[in-house]
C-alpha cells in the first residue's frame, strides 16, 4: 500500500475518533471508548481484508455482521458470555435485540449511562458500520474524500444521541473542521500533480482532471461547511439533541394511585408488617409515591415532565446527587406492601437490587424522588438505597424565603367549600410561609378519624364530594387522606404549587413498617430551598367531643304468622368435582406462547439479516438459468448453455479475457483445466449460433448435460471456499446487474443527447 494511502487512513481514523467525542458524555466511561475504537478498528480492518481479497459490497455486510455477533458480546454482555468473550445463545438473543431497541435506550435512559452495560453496543455498532464504509471508500474508490460522508454521518449520530453537554465541545469542532479542510486541499493538490505528471508535466490539465479537480474542490466547501456546521453544533450552549423531545415509555396511567389504599391499610394496622427497613436516620419520613394531579376522584402521579412532577425513566447503578444534606445507606426488605411503588427515603446517590427486584424495570423521578418496578414487589424483595436526606430549612431560612415558580397540573376542579374558606383561613397580608402556616394551622383545627370501630364516622376517599362534605359540614372529621388533599386543593385555589406525599413515619428504633405508620403530608417549594413539608392533618387525640344521634328506630308488632305446610326436599343436580371447577377457574396462561413468538421473530429476523442477499442472489441466478434452458429456440439454448458455462467459471474465480470471443475464453480455460473441453464447446457454439439452420433439440440437449459437465470439473479444480462463495454469493448475477444499469443509462443518454448535424433533418 502507498504512504499516501496510510495517510488517508490515518486521517479517516482520526475523523471517527473525533466523530464519537460528542456522545461521550451520555457514557462518561471507559467502556465507551473501549465500544467505539473496537468498532472503528475492526471496521477498517474488514474494509482493508474486502479490498485486498476484492469482495463484493454483500460479502462485505455479511462479513460486518458476522464480526458483530462475534465481538458484541465482548463488548457489551460480558456478563452473559462464556468466560466473558466467547459468545453464547443467550448472547446471540441479546445482539440481535440490541441491534433493534438500543436506539430507543439510548434516547429514553437518563444520562449518564452507568450500570446499564449492553449500550455501549449501540456506538460500537454505529463505529463498525462507518469505519467500514469510511475505509472502505478510502481504498477502492478513486475520491477519497467521499470517507468524510459516513465520518460526517457518525458525528451527526453522536450529536443527536448525546447530551447538550458535551466533551470539549469547541475543540472537538475545530479540530473536525480543520482536519477535513487540510485533507481535502492535500487530496485536491495531489490530484492535480497526478493529471500534470500524466500530460508531461505541462501546465494544462485534460478534460477529465479539471472536472476532477472542479469535484475535489468543492469536496473542500463541503468540507468546510460540514466542519463549520460541526463547530456550531458541538459549541452551542443550547443546541437540540433528539433525546429532549423524547418521552420515556413508562405510562403511569397503568397504575392506581396508591393513596387508594390509605384507609386499608390504617385498617389493617399494626397487624400487617408492609416492609422492614434498616439505616434510617431518626425523624427521617419513608417515601412511597408523590402526587401531582387531581382530577376530582382521586389524586395521583401525572410524570408530565414539569420541574415538580418529573419523569420516571429506567434507573442505572447511580444517580446524580440533587441536594447537599445527610448521607445514609437505607435497607428495604418487603413483606405485606406489594404493588409497583418502592418505598424511599430522600433523594437518591445510588441503587443496588439484591433479590427478586428485576434491575431493568426500575423506574427513578429523580425529581420527586419515587420509583416504581414495572414489574412489581413481592414478599422477600430487598433492595438498598444509597440517599441523600435534604436538611431541614430554619425558620429564619423561611421567614426570608419566597415561594418557587414552579409550573404543577391544574387539578380538574376544586370544591365550592374549600375556595370559600381561604378568606377566613389565610390573612391577606404576611410572608408567604406565614399564609402556608395559617392555611396548615386552620386545617388541623380539625378532629381526626379513621372511620374504624369506636372513632367518629369518617368516609374513606377524597373525591370532590368526600371533600367538600370534610370542609362543609360543622366539625371536619377525617385523617391524612381528606386533609392533605384539602389542602393540596386549597394551596391551588390560591396559585400556589403543592404536591401531596404519601409515605410512612415509623417510630425511632423500629424496623418493622405497618399500616399503622402510614401517613400522607403536602409539600410546597421554596427558592433557594427546596420542597418543604406541611402537616396539616389534627392530632389522632383530637377526636369530636360531640356526636349526632342516630335516630331510634320504632318496634314493629310482632304479628303472629301461620305454620308453613312441609314440603318435599327440591332434588338438586349433583355438584362438580372440586378440582375441576378450580381448575376451570383458572385463566389459561399464554405468556409462553408469547415468549415463543418473539423468540422466533428474533430468530427469523437475524436469519433474514445473514441470508437475505444470499438467497436474493441464489434465487436470481436459478432464474437466469431457467431463461437460458428454456429459451424459444434450440440455438438460444445452446448460446445459453455457453453463457451459463462462462458465469459459472467467473464466479468460482477463473480469470476471462474480457470482451473475447468464445474459442479465446475456451482456450483460457482450457489452458487452466484441459479435461474440461471447453474449445470443443464454444466450437460447438460458434456452429450453432453462425451455422447455416437450427441444430435439433437433442443436441441443444445434449449440449447443455455436456457444459453443465465441463462446470462441474472447473469447479471441482477450485478450492473448496471457493466453491462455496460461488454458490452463495454469484458475481455473475452482481455483474448482470450493473451492466443493466449502464445499458440503460447509456441508451437515455442517447435519447437525450442533440442530433449530430449529419443526422439532421
Amino acid at each position: 500500500m502507498k504512504p499516501r494511502a496510510w495517510v488517508d487512513l490515518a486521517v479517516v481514523v482520526a475523523l471517527l475518533g473525533l466523530s464519537l467525542m460528542p456522545l461521550s458524555s451520555a457514557f462518561q466511561s471507559a467502556e465507551f471508548w473501549v465500544a467505539g475504537g473496537a468498532g472503528i478498528l475492526l471496521g477498517a480492518l474488514i474494509a482493508a481484508l474486502g479490498a485486498w481479497r476484492r469482495w463484493g459490497v454483500l460479502v462485505v455486510a455479511a462479513v460486518v455482521v458476522v464480526a458483530y455477533f462475534l465481538v458484541g458480546g465482548a463488548i457489551g454482555h460480558r456478563d452473559i458470555a462464556l468466560f466473558g468473550v466467547v459468545p453464547t445463545l443467550d448472547v446471540l438473543s441479546a445482539l440481535a435485540t440490541d441491534a433493534v431497541q438500543v436506539w430507543r435506550q439510548l434516547l429514553t435512559l437518563p444520562a449518564p449511562f452507568e450500570g446499564f452495560a449492553s449500550l455501549v453496543v449501540g456506538p460500537f455498532l454505529a463505529a463498525l458500520v462507518a469505519s467500514t464504509v469510511a475505509v472502505g471508500l478510502v481504498l477502492r474508490a478513486r475520491r477519497p474524500l467521499f470517507a468524510l460522508i459516513p465520518a460526517g454521518l457518525l458525528l451527526v449520530f453522536a450529536i443527536v444521541f448525546g447530551t447538550y453537554l458535551g466533551a470539549f465541545p469547541i475543540a472537538v469542532g475545530v479540530a473536525f473542521a480543520v482536519l477535513s479542510v487540510g485533507w481535502a486541499a492535500w487530496c485536491v493538490q495531489r490530484a492535480r500533480r497526478t493529471n500534470q505528471l500524466a500530460v508531461g508535466g505541462g501546465d494544462a490539465v485534460p478534460w477529465a482532471g479539471r472536472a476532477a479537480a472542479a469535484v475535489l474542490a468543492g469536496a473542500i466547501v463541503v468540507a468546510a461547511a460540514a466542519g463549520g456546521g460541526a463547530v456550531a453544533a458541538i459549541a452551542a450552549p443550547s443546541r437540540d439533541v433528539l433525546r429532549d423531545h423524547v418521552v420515556p415509555p413508562l405510562e403511569l396511567h397503568d397504575y392506581a394511585s396508591p393513596l387508594m389504599s390509605f384507609r386499608k391499610w390504617t385498617r389493617d394496622g399494626s397487624d400487617s408488617t408492609l416492609f422492614d427497613v434498616t439505616g434510617l436516620p431518626e425523624g427521617t419520613p419513608v417515601r412511597l409515591a408523590t402526587l401531582d394531579l387531581y382530577d376530582g376522584i382521586v389524586y395521583k402521579v401525572s410524570g408530565s415532565g414539569g420541574p415538580g412532577s418529573g419523569v420516571f425513566s429506567r434507573l442505572g447503578r447511580s444517580v446524580d446527587d440533587p441536594l447537599q444534606g445527610t448521607r445514609a445507606r437505607i435497607g428495604i426488605t418487603v413483606d405485606d406492601l406489594g404493588g409497583v411503588w418502592m418505598p424511599t427515603v430522600g433523594y437518591l446517590d445510588d441503587f443496588t437490587a439484591a433479590r427478586k427486584v428485576d434491575a431493568e424495570a426500575v423506574n427513578y423521578n429523580a425529581a420527586t424522588g419515587t420509583a416504581v418496578v414495572t414489574t412489581g414487589l413481592s414478599r422477600g424483595s430487598h433492595y438498598t438505597l444509597d440517599v441523600t436526606v435534604p436538611t431541614a430549612p430554619t425558620d429564619a431560612q423561611l421567614a426570608k424565603a419566597q415561594i418557587a415558580k414552579i409550573s404543577m397540573p391544574a387539578p380538574a376542579k376544586i370544591p365550592d367549600a374549600i375556595a370559600g374558606i381561604i378568606g377566613d383561613a389565610v390573612p391577606s397580608t404576611g410572608t408567604p410561609i406565614e399564609q402556608v402556616k395559617a392555611l396548615e394551622a386552620f386545617f388541623r383545627k380539625g378532629y381526626f378519624s379513621h372511620g374504624l370501630a369506636g372513632q367518629a364516622a369518617s368516609r374513606s376517599g377524597h373525591s370532590l364530594n368526600r371533600e367538600q362534605a370534610l370542609v362543609g359540614q360543622q366539625q371536619m372529621i377525617g385523617d391524612d387522606e381528606q386533609y392533605s388533599v384539602a389542602m393540596a386543593l386549597a394551596l391551588a385555589q390560591m396559585s400556589v404549587p403543592s404536591r401531596v406525599v404519601l409515605g410512612f413515619t415509623p417510630e425511632a428504633g423500629r424496623t418493622a413498617v405497618t399500616g399503622k405508620d402510614v401517613h400522607a403530608w403536602v409539600e410546597v417549594p421554596f427558592d433557594g430551598i427546596g420542597w418543604v413539608a406541611f402537616h396539616p392533618t389534627p392530632p389522632e387525640d383530637r377526636i369530636p367531643t360531640e356526636q349526632t344521634p342516630k335516630p331510634r328506630q320504632k318496634p314493629r308488632a310482632v304479628v303472629a304468622q301461620p305454620p308453613q305446610q312441609p314440603q318435599e326436599p327440591a332434588q338438586l343436580p349433583p355438584a362438580p368435582p372440586v378440582e375441576d371447577s378450580k381448575k376451570g377457574d383458572q385463566p389459561l396462561d399464554l405468556g409462553w406462547l408469547w415468549t415463543s413468538l418473539q423468540i422466533a421473530g428474533l430468530s427469523l429476523l437475524v436469519l433474514l439479516v445473514l441470508c437475505g442477499p444470499s438467497l436474493t442472489l441464489v434465487t436470481l441466478r436459478a432464474r437466469r438459468r431457467r431463461e437460458r434452458g428454456e429459451s424459444g429456440s434450440s440455438v438460444g439454448r445452446v448460446d445459453g448453455g455457453w453463457a451459463e458455462l462462462v458465469d459459472a467459471a467467473g464466479d468460482v474465480g477463473y480469470a476471462l479475457p474480457r470482451g473475447g470471443t468464445r474459442r479465446e475464453q475456451g482456450h483460457a480455460l482450457d489452458a487452466l483445466v484441459p479435461v474440461a473441453g471447453a474449445v470443443a464447446l464454444a466450437q460447438r457454439a460458434d456452429a450453432a449460433v453462425f451455422g447455416a439452420g437450427e441444430p435439433a433439440e437433442a443436441e441443444a440437449r445434449q449440449y447443455w448435460a455436456d457444459a453443465e459437465h465441463a462446470r462441474a470439473l472447473l469447479a471441482r479444480a477450485m478450492p473448496w471456499h471457493r466453491r462455496l462463495r460461488a454458490r452463495l454469493f454469484p458475481a455473475s448475477v452482481l455483474r448482470g446487474i450493473r451492466l443493466r444499469g449502464l445499458v440503460g443509462r447509456l441508451r437515455l443518454r442517447r435519447r437525450l443527447r442533440p442530433p449530430r448535424r449529419s443526422e439532421r433533418p
